[in-house]
């Protein structure tokens, strides 16, 4: 029998890839400049440390949000590109218009944060309904972690550049850099509007009825959200803390060696996903994680030997960011699709900022107790929805017989 060909859409990939480019630019951009901004109006660090954060807090809510509102424009219209687009045109308008307010004195102080929320929402708009059109990307679920290797690749790849990005950005001045990030936005939005198809399903006074709530799959994506966030960071923070002194080649730190690691293993073990995809190996992934924070937690500082350990830390962490979305289009059905990741979304970023506010950075113990519990409880849920998808494969080949 002839191997079936992968008939993955490799340029929506392709787009959707450069989309997250232009976002992590922009986002790079915002926090170089945003404290001189709003320090020009006599706002100081702190508040802009505070901004911050009530923009992570109306992420929280807004991704959600606008995940549901594309999973609803998706039953009328048969697509999601409107509300993509609204949200890439008010997000590149606005973020061209931050350095131009910025220089202005006007007499309503708060109009230059308020506007700096606004951009941060616009932001959210459309982040939740791009990811979900990975989900028809592929002919079938088992080809997803190879479609989205390309993004892990990317981010990686732009978490190495991270400061080489800044620096350049900082060098040209704010306007340049604002434009510079909303003009690479809008070219990777059109692309990606190009190449969809037109929706075929007529316009409707009522949707087609979505299934129940899958209240379980939503509980199971928080659980994964916090511990995915919480797991990954300790990790990532007990090792720089051991080894992040050590110098690499090419002048990079260990961390940007970590990323660049990733970013080189994506796209094999994308393909080592495809090939073995009958065995559960985001939950190997998640078990190897947690051996590593153990083995971490006793290590001497500045061991040789956990090359090795350095290497199965950057497969691990590859697989688990491949096979993130397909775990959440596995345990929320495809209508309510925008809802969990924009729930996923959310709850990481709200993990991520309080972490170092409940968890201290020197309570080592702590922390490391607390991440060996976090990937536990991940290895657990990616076993289960592995399980699940399992049965559900079985059950589709037994009515076919």
């Amino acid at each position: 029998m002839a191997t079936k060909r992968l008939n993955i859409l490799w340029r929506r990939v392709m787009a959707i890839a450069a989309i997250q480019a232009a976002i992590t630019l922009m986002w790079i951009a915002y926090r170089a400049y945003l404290g001189t901004l709003l320090g020009g109006w006599g706002f100081s660090e702190e508040f802009t440390a505070q901004l911050l954060t009530v923009e992570v807090f109306l992420a929280v809510v807004m991704e959600p949000v606008f995940g549901a509102l594309s999973d609803r424009q998706q039953r009328f219209l048969g697509s999601r590109l409107p509300l993509i687009s609204l949200g890439v045109i008010l997000a590149a308008a606005i973020f061209i218009g931050l350095p131009i307010l910025g220089v202005f004195q006007l007499p309503l102080r708060w109009v230059l944060p308020a506007v700096a929320i606004a951009w941060a929402l616009a932001m959210t708009m459309f982040r939740t309904p791009i990811y979900v059109l990975l989900l028809k990307s592929t002919p079938s679920r088992a080809e997803l972690p190879l479609a989205i290797s390309v993004l892990t690749m990317v981010i990686g790849v732009m978490g190495v550049l991270k400061p080489s990005i800044q620096n350049g950005l900082l060098a040209v001045g704010a306007l340049p850099a604002f434009l510079a990030g909303s003009v690479t936005l809008l070219i990777a939005s059109l692309c990606l509007g190009l190449i969809l198809p037109k929706p075929t399903a007529p316009l409707i006074d009522e949707a087609p009825a979505p299934s129940p709530l899958p209240w379980l799959g939503f509980l199971q994506t928080i659980l994964m959200a916090i511990a995915l966030t919480w797991g990954s960071a300790i990790v990532l923070q007990r090792w720089l803390g051991l080894f992040g002194s050590i110098p690499l080649t090419l002048g990079l730190t260990v961390g940007q060696g970590l990323n660049l690691l990733v970013a080189l293993l994506a796209i094999p073990v994308g393909w080592l996903t495809l090939r073995w995809r009958r065995y559960p190996l985001l939950g190997v992934a998640f078990g190897w994680l947690t051996v590593i924070l153990l083995l971490l937690l006793g290590a001497p500082a500045q061991d040789g030997g956990y090359v090795v350990i350095a290497l199965l830390w950057a497969w691990a962490f590859a697989t688990v960011r491949n096979g993130t979305l397909p775990y959440i289009f596995n345990t929320i059905p495809g209508d309510w699709a925008g809802l969990g990741i924009g729930i996923f979304f959310g709850i990481s970023g709200l993990a991520a900022m309080v972490l170092p506010q409940w968890i201290p950075a020197d309570a080592t113990l702590l922390q490391g107790f607390i991440g060996v519990i976090c990937l536990a409880i991940a290895t657990v849920l990616a076993l289960i929805s592995q399980q699940k998808k399992a049965i559900a494969t079985l059950s589709s080949e037994v009515s076919k017989l």
